[in-house]
This record gives structure tokens, sequence and C-alpha cells, in this order.
């Protein structure tokens, strides 16, 4: 299967090195064209139609982010490349993107062009990057978090989720509805991808919906009565700081 990408960064030098592995190291990969900018980036996409499209995020005037906002449709795989940028990378991860960090390691190059090919075989519309690009208009509607299981990827409003419970590698999400996904990440990245969504760490294994407590239990050593009835533990060590965020 060949690929047609194209490669839009402002650096010529990360698009030459880019270039370059793709040629030596993901034959499937044929790059018709490169831009240096958002706007020549626009150009070669209508011009081109590419499978895929390896994306600079920080670029002058107007970044990787708002060259997709200016596209009516996006019918195309994109990979962003970025240097280390918490905010973005955030955003990314959230809706469980695929981007790779300046300067590009070869095997997550490789890596991550066999999750597109894998994307095309399977025909599917990048609902993905669809869901990135609905959380970033400025909007009440609750934002969605992609949560990638063994077969395929649920996409869940974030005020469903009543708390999260972690397992080794993996990361039980309960939600609203009594339902429950097992996704294969640690409980550490869902702590990092929800804090800005009133989620707090209570204990190494438990990280709740503030907005989904119904009581704080004192005796038994404490714990936190959720929304759905599960009964939290909570760290020794970070109870007073626990209970003071819950009365704020």
């Amino acid at each position: 299967m060949e690929i047609r990408s194209v490669i839009i960064d402002d650096e010529a030098g990360n698009r030459e090195n880019l270039h370059l592995m793709l040629a030596r190291h993901c034959q499937a990969v044929k790059v018709v064209a490169t831009a240096a900018s958002a706007a020549d980036g626009l150009k070669i996409i209508r011009e081109y139609h590419p499978d895929l499209v390896f994306l600079d995020i920080e670029m002058p005037h107007r970044n990787g982010f708002d060259l997709l906002e200016d596209l009516p449709a996006i019918d195309f795989e994109v990979i962003f490349v970025t240097a280390f940028d918490q905010y973005a990378i955030r955003a990314i991860k959230f809706c469980a993107l695929d981007y790779l960090l300046k300067p590009i390691d070869m095997q997550e190059l490789k890596d991550a062009v066999n999750r597109v090919e894998e994307q095309m075989v399977k025909n599917r519309q990048n609902e993905n990057l669809r869901i990135f690009m609905q959380n970033r208009l400025p909007s009440n509607q609750a934002k969605k978090i992609a949560l990638p299981t063994a077969d395929k990827v649920d996409f869940v409003d974030v005020n469903e989720i009543i708390r999260c419970q972690g397992e080794s590698n993996y990361t039980h999400i309960f939600l609203r509805d009594g339902s429950k996904i097992l996704v294969s990440r640690t409980l550490k990245e869902y702590e990092h991808l929800l804090e800005e969504y009133n989620f707090l760490r209570v204990h190494q294994s438990h990280l709740i919906n503030i907005a989904e407590v119904r009581s704080y239990v004192k005796r038994e050593g404490g714990y936190i009565m959720m929304s759905d009835g599960a009964q939290v533990s909570v760290s020794k060590q970070k109870k007073e700081s626990i209970l003071r965020r819950l009365t704020e």
C-alpha cells in the first residue's frame, strides 16, 4: 500500500531529515510535497489530496492547529510533529492521536506510520481527529476524551466519568450509566489528562470526579462515597489537602 504524504514544517532541516527517515525506514510512505508554513501547507493539501500529513505544531503566524481549522473537511490522517509543548501534547493525548517529538526517533516514526496504515486498511474515518477539532471549539459543550480499548476507541464526555481506578498499567473508567471501560494506560496518565476538568487523585489507585462526590466518611480511616455507591479510599498522607479541595 502506498501512503501519499506531505510534510509541513517551517524549518528546512526538519523537513529534509523527516523526508530522509521516511525514505529509509518507511518505504510505503511517498512524500509528494513539502511546505514551510501553514498557508503553503493548505495549498499543497488542496493540490495533492494526501493520505497522511506530517504537521508541525509550532510555526510562525499560524500554527498546525490553525491550519486544520481552515479546512472545511479533514479526509486524511495526521501525525503531529512537535518540540515538547505540554499543553499541545495533552490535547493530542486527550484524543489518542499520534505525535512525534523532535528530534524524531526512528522506531516511534515507524510505529506511527504502521498505525496509520492499519487505519487505512480498515478504511476508518479519523474520528479521533474530528473529536480533537470539536474539543478546540469555544463552547459550553462537554469535552470528549478518547478511551482506546483492546478492539476499539470509545469517545466519552468527560463529565460522564465518575471515577478512574488504576491497576498496574491499566485503568478502569467508571461511567454514569453504570458501564466500565478498561484502558491500557496508567492512572497517572489520566490524572495528567483530567486534572483541569475537576478530577482529583485521592489515592495511589483512585482518581475521582469531584462533581460526583456524595460524602466524605470519617470513620474507618476515612473514605469518599461516590455517586455510583463506590467507597473510595483516601491516602493518609494526602487526607488534609484532599479535604480542603473537597470543601472549597
